[in-house]
Formats: structure tokens, sequence, C-alpha cells
């Protein structure tokens, strides 16, 4: 089995056509799509980059794993130590187990450049930096090096060829053609509206609608605004993020185009998700990624694996990214290692029915300090750095009457906050009571932050 995974940084998936967004931003994933399967609430454990990132390669959630943040003691992998001599087998990352079942795993990223974040480049068969640059490589300068490794390799069998695009990662910069491509589509967000901005312009912090860029600089590209001041210029911004989607799906359809010149497309499983999604005026925050919050952590997941997933099939259960991990080592015929978080949802492929979960607990700690509770109905964020962004210590949301999060429940719902709060507790405590477990470090970055 061939296996192709497209992560693509700070993508929404209410901006994606196969989730109902009414612009043409992503013809190659919709079509995957329609092969496949659509998980409709699929979170990472841990934002941003590189805490999810790490959580997938683990399959442990930050507060085992070590990463919540990028930057500091919270920054680092605490992978079991080896003692004693012998191999560890609870110190083997996803790529690993795969190799194990027979697999070559082949990355292309520049993330770990990007990061400081080592970790992400062991274990690979393969592991390319597609050039010296470390952040805003375009999608078109990764295919450069996907596609000649293709050309060389595609015809092979069982391999992960794993793809990382920063596009469409701030700042949106896709080639101005794609941009007034778009641009020619009437917008197709409906909040936040003329009232929702004006509320937003005095709230202070980086990526605030008066504070778009950081120092207060103008913008580096004409594809954004220098602020959000109004509907214009929130079109003006979302048009720039969209174009940026549909430019790295058009770099999507050239390496599946690229597999499929070299054997049967039918028989190669795709799977295209991202790291987080991206703030538009959410808490008042606008085009990055700076809390816990549902825009932030709900992120897109499709899956076609051929003789399994039906086509056109789509699941509502709630899931992890550190599920996916063990997914995938299930469906090469490993063993999920019993020290993982995640859990393989592999059964539910068939019917979509993947119920792992009564609910999710995930958290945030590089600008804001937040860990976040997600059952079907409800939202509740707790606040214990808000890094001078206009989070209550504690909200509660209700997701279906509002899914932009802008009233606070927490004083109206008491017996709602109450269970939120027990869950967060009991989520807290099977963490700490597991037998490698670590001191948290989403209070090392509280600590941190408290020295001089």
């Amino acid at each position: 089995m061939r296996i192709v995974f497209f992560d693509i940084d700070s993508l929404r998936p209410d901006h994606l056509g196969c989730y109902g967004y009414g612009r043409p931003t992503s013809p190659a994933i919709d079509e995957i799509a329609a092969q496949g399967m659509r998980f409709d609430r699929y979170y990472c454990a841990d934002s941003p980059c590189m805490p999810s990132r790490h959580g997938w390669i683990t399959g442990r959630f930050g507060i085992n794993n070590g990463v919540v943040t990028h930057g500091g003691l919270a920054s680092k992998l605490q992978i079991l130590e080896q003692r004693y001599g012998g191999p560890d087998e609870r110190n083997q990352l996803v790529q690993r187990r795969l190799r194990q079942h027979g697999y070559d795993t082949v990355c292309f990223s520049n993330f770990p450049t990007r990061h400081c974040a080592t970790w992400f480049g062991l274990g690979w068969s393969e592991f390319h930096s597609p050039n010296l640059k470390t952040g805003s490589e375009t999608a078109d300068e990764v295919n450069e090096a996907v596609l000649r490794w293709i050309a060389a390799n595609g015809g092979q069998d069982d391999f992960l060829l794993y793809i990382n695009y920063w596009d469409p990662h701030r700042v949106y910069e896709a080639p101005r053609e794609v941009y007034d491509r778009m641009a020619a589509h009437p917008p197709a967000v409906d909040w936040p509206d003329e009232e929702a901005i004006r509320g937003h312009q005095d709230i202070d912090g980086w990526f605030t609608a008066s504070h778009l860029f950081p120092g207060d600089r103008p913008s580096p590209t004409p594809n954004m605004p220098d602020a959000i001041r109004n509907t214009d210029d929130l079109n003006h911004m979302v048009t720039g993020y969209d174009a940026e989607i549909r430019y790295t799906d058009h770099h999507v359809q050239q390496v599946l185009d690229a597999l499929g010149d070299l054997g049967d497309l039918d028989d190669t499983a795709v799977i295209i998700s991202a790291d987080h999604g991206e703030a538009m005026g959410e808490h008042g925050i606008y085009g990055d990624h700076v809390c816990a919050d549902e825009c932030i952590h709900r992120i897109p997941l499709v899956i076609k694996w051929p003789g399994v997933t039906p086509p056109g099939s789509t699941c509502g259960d709630l899931l992890y990214n550190v599920d996916l991990s063990a997914t995938l080592i299930d469906l090469v015929g490993g063993e999920v290692p019993q020290y993982y978080d995640g859990r393989s949802f592999a059964e539910g492929l068939a019917t979509g029915q993947c119920r792992l979960h009564d609910y999710l607990v995930w958290g945030h700690g590089l600008y804001t300090l937040q860990r976040a509770v997600r059952t079907p109905d409800h939202l509740m964020i707790r606040t214990y750095d808000d890094f001078g962004y206009p989070f209550d210590p504690v909200a509660l949301y209700d997701m279906g009457s509002d899914p932009y999060q802008t009233r606070n429940l927490a004083g109206d719902e008491p017996e709602i906050l109450h269970r939120m709060d027990h869950y967060l507790s009991e989520w807290l405590h099977e963490q700490r009571v597991k037998p490698y477990a670590i001191p948290d470090p989403l209070e090392v970055v509280w600590q941190e932050r408290q020295t001089p």
C-alpha cells in the first residue's frame, strides 16, 4: 500500500469545499473527500505547530510527551530514557513503528529546522528538508523536491510519503493571480460583521484588529490589509487566506497526478490534515493561532483508504490527532503501543462509527496558557495566562447556537460548567497517575513566565 499524507499548516476545515465552504478553495481535497471519509470533529490535542506535530509522532498528549510550546523547557520532547542497555520499545515514534511493519517512511518538511524540533526528523527511512528556508517556503518549493522523489521512487509499494506544506500559514502570500481569481468569488464568511469588528478595535495584542502585525507594522503583502477596520478589510484578509488554500490545493493535485502516472491511484491511500486552524475574528484575533479555542484546535481530516473507506462517507465523532497515530499503526497490521494516549479508530473507517471519547481535553502553551474541554455540545476554556488577550478565567460556550464563541455562559449554566470542570479534573488525574508521568509542562511554562 502506498500512503501519502498531506500535512497543511494552519488549515481551517470550514474553508474547504468538502466541509461546506462557498468558495472554490479546494477541488483536489474535495475529490479525495468524495472518494473517502471526511471527519467533522477532529481536533489537535495541543497547539500550535510544534506541540501538535509532536503529539502526532509520539501518539501522546503534550502533558505526557513534554511539548506544549515553542522554546523553553516545555518544548523539549521527553522521550523515555533507555536504561541498562537494550532497546526501549516505548521510545519509538510512529514513523519507526511503520518501518517495523515493512513501510519506508519518507518525510518532506522544513518544520524541524524552523522550530529546532530535531526529534521530528528522527526515525524516518528518509528525511528531506526541501530547501534552506526556515519558514515561508512555498508549496512550489516543497513540490520541486517531492516530485523528484516521486519520479525516482513513486512506483514502489509500501511507503508512507509525508508532505508538510507551510502554506497557508500567515503571512498570506499566494501568487497575485491566484488571489485575483479568488477575489472574483463573493466572500463566503458572514462573521464577524461590522458591529463585531467595531467591538474588536480596542483589543490590544498581536494579531488583533488594530494590531494585525507585530509592532504595528504595515502589511508586507498586498494579499492582507494593514488592519481590520471593517468588513472590507476582513474580506481582503479572508481572500488572502482562501487564495493560499487554493494555491496549496493545486500542489496537492500535482503530487496525486505524479503518483497516478506511476501506478493506480485507486490503490493509494491519501490522508489530508493540518497541525491547527486559524483565527478569523474569534475572540478578536485575526490570522494566527494564539489560544485553545474551537477555530484553532478543530482541524480537517480526510482519509481515502482503498477497500475500507466508503466513498463520500463522514464521521461525526470526537477524535484527537493522536488517535490518527494509533490508527495508522493498526491499519498496517501493527500493535498500538500501550503507552500511546491515542486510540485506533481503524474499525470505524468502514462505517463512520468511531466513538472513542465522550469528551476531549486540549491545551495551548505558546501565547495564552489554556486548557479546554470539548463535548458534543459545549466548549469550556480555562485560562491560566491570557497573554494580554480578553479571555475570562473560565468560559463556557454552547457550540450549537454560538459557533464563534461570543457569549460566555459560565455564569448562567452552573451545572454544565461543573460537569465540564469535572471532566478536566478527571483527565488531569488520569495523566498524572500514568506510569511514565512527568511534571505538567504547561505549569513549567507558567513558572518560566514568573521568572524575571
